[in-house]
Order: C-alpha cells, then structure tokens, then sequence
C-alpha cells in the first residue's frame, strides 16, 4: 500500500500534495495567467468555494481621522453615513499605536459590520477614495475572522 501526503489546511480539510500546484514566487504572473488557474480535485475546490463564500461583512476606514479629530459624535457620524449602504451592526473605532516607542505615531481605524457582505461591498466601494475633513479615506473589506475573534491589527 503506497502512502500519499497530506498537507492539513487550516485543520479541517485535508488535501492531497498533487492536488496543489504551486508557482515559483520569482516567476511572476500575469493577469490572464493568474484568471486562467485551476484547481484539481474536489477537496480543493470545496475548500475554495467555502473560502468563497464566507465574503467578510466588515470594512476598515483608514485614515479617515486622526487621533486628535476623535469624539464622542463619531461613532453616531459613521453608523448613519454607513448606514446609506446597508444596515449596520456594529462600529469599533480603534486606535494602533505604530511602534514601542512612548511617541511613536497613532493611527485611527473605524471598522463597521453591515448585515451581509453586499452592504459591506457597496459601502467599501462608496466610501473608498472620498474626502472625509480633508483626508481621503481608503476602506477596503476586513477579514471576518480576525474581526470575529477581536484581532483590529490587519
């Protein structure tokens, strides 16, 4: 009996080592080689179509403000400016120091749950790019789990 490797992806699907092909990274890609992937096997397409489909709920707004542009009324500002895109669940206003240093910079992310991931979309690609008190905000999606299990730092 011939035994093949298994390599453990995220502990919950177990997939075949010649069911994975991976590219060189000093080989760069194009675009049309990158759409033209394919994935063999059905313990790799199923593990990519779950990945899929759990699409995150949560956008982050970066530089949105600074930390001397915080008050209380922020948090009521985003929800309903938000709330022109969907329905929010939640909004975590959170303050990233950038190094050890007792003066090192800080920065100020706002993150903001909608009830689906097509209200997070909609609002990420309103927001992304608009001035906000002279500052151009970039929101892009956060990921679902770090938000879940509480880890801002991405």
């Amino acid at each position: 009996m011939v035994h093949q490797p298994v390599i453990s992806v995220n502990a919950q699907v177990a997939v075949k080592e010649e069911d994975i092909k991976i590219e060189p990274a000093d080989q760069p890609q194009s675009l049309s080689e990158q759409e033209n992937m394919t994935i063999s096997g059905t313990s790799a397409r199923h593990m990519v179509m779950q990945r899929l489909q759990r699409s995150s709920q949560v956008i982050v707004l970066r530089n949105m403000v600074g930390v001397e542009d915080l008050d209380d009324e922020l948090e009521g500002e985003v929800t309903e400016e938000c709330g022109r895109y969907g329905s929010v669940n939640r909004v975590v206003i959170y303050q990233e120091r950038q190094g050890e240093e007792e003066d090192a910079e800080i920065i100020v992310k706002i993150f903001v749950e909608f009830n689906s991931s097509e209200e997070a979309k909609t609002a990420s690609d309103a927001l992304n790019g608009r001035w906000f008190g002279g500052r151009m905000v970039k929101a892009t999606a956060y990921d679902q789990e770090k938000f879940d299990s509480g880890d801002l730092s991405g």
